[in-house]
C-alpha cells in the first residue's frame, strides 16, 4: 500500500443522516445499516491517522434549510424534502459523536457531492503539501466516488478502504470500487492502510 509522501485522510459525510436510524436516510426509505457498520473501521483508520500525525479532514453536506442551495438534489430525491436532511447547524448535520472531529482537525461543509466544489478543499491540500487521500466514509458512489474523481482529475492521489466505505446497496458499493481500481487509485482494506500508515516515515507525518 502507497500512501505517497504527504497523505492526508478524509472522512466523507459519516452524520448523524446518514448513519443514525433517526436520520433522513432512513426517513426516505434508503436505510441506514450499511452507513452505520463503516462506523467503527473509520473509527480504527482516524485512530490510525492521528497516531500518525497526518492531516484529517471531515466532510459534512450541509444545506439551507429551505434547499435553496441545494441545486439540482431535490430532483434526483425529492423526498428529503420535509424530512430535514442535511440542514446546516442541525443534529441530522453533525459527524455522529464516535467519529467526532478533534481540535484543529478540517471540517468542511459542501453543498454537493464532491467534496471539492465550492469549498477550500484543494487550497488546504495543498498548503500541507498533501500528495495522496485517503478517502473513506459514505457513499461509495456517490460523495466518496466524486470527491476521489475530483482529486484525481487535480492530480493528487488517492487510496480507497473498501470497508471503510459503504453505499446503499453492496451492487452499487462494489460498482464504485471496480471504478476505482480501474481508473482512479488503490482500494485496500482498513487494516492495511493502518498498517501504511504505522510504517510512514517521520517526513511523512
Amino acid at each position: 500500500m502507497n500512501l505517497g509522501k504527504s497523505p492526508a485522510l478524509i472522512v466523507i459525510d459519516m452524520q448523524n443522516g446518514f448513519c443514525v436510524a433517526e436520520g433522513f436516510m432512513n426517513k426516505i426509505g434508503l436505510g441506514y445499516e450499511a452507513s452505520a457498520s463503516v462506523v467503527e473501521p473509520i473509527a480504527r483508520l482516524l485512530d490510525g491517522a492521528r497516531a500518525a500525525g497526518i492531516p484529517v479532514v471531515f466532510t459534512r453536506y450541509s444545506l439551507n434549510g429551505d434547499y435553496s442551495d441545494a441545486g439540482l438534489l431535490l430532483d434526483v430525491f425529492p423526498q428529503i424534502e420535509g424530512t430535514g436532511g442535511m440542514v446546516r447547524a442541525t443534529w441530522d448535520a453533525d459527524v455522529v459523536e464516535a467519529l467526532a472531529p478533534l481540535p484543529g482537525e478540517i471540517v468542511i461543509d459542501k453543498t454537493r457531492y464532491s467534496a471539492f466544489y465550492d469549498t477550500d478543499l484543494e487550497e488546504r491540500l495543498h498548503a500541507l503539501g498533501v500528495d495522496t487521500v485517503i478517502v473513506c466514509g459514505v457513499t461509495t458512489n456517490i460523495c466518496v466516488e466524486s470527491t476521489v474523481r475530483d482529486a484525481f482529475f487535480r492530480d493528487i492521489r488517492c487510496v480507497i478502504p473498501a470497508d471503510g466505505t459503504a453505499a446503499v446497496t453492496p451492487a452499487l458499493h462494489e460498482g464504485a470500487l471496480e471504478d476505482f481500481r480501474y481508473g482512479f487509485g488503490q482500494v485496500g482494506t482498513v487494516d492495511e492502510i493502518v498498517g501504511a500508515l504505522a510504517a510512514l516515515p517521520a517526513t511523512a507525518r
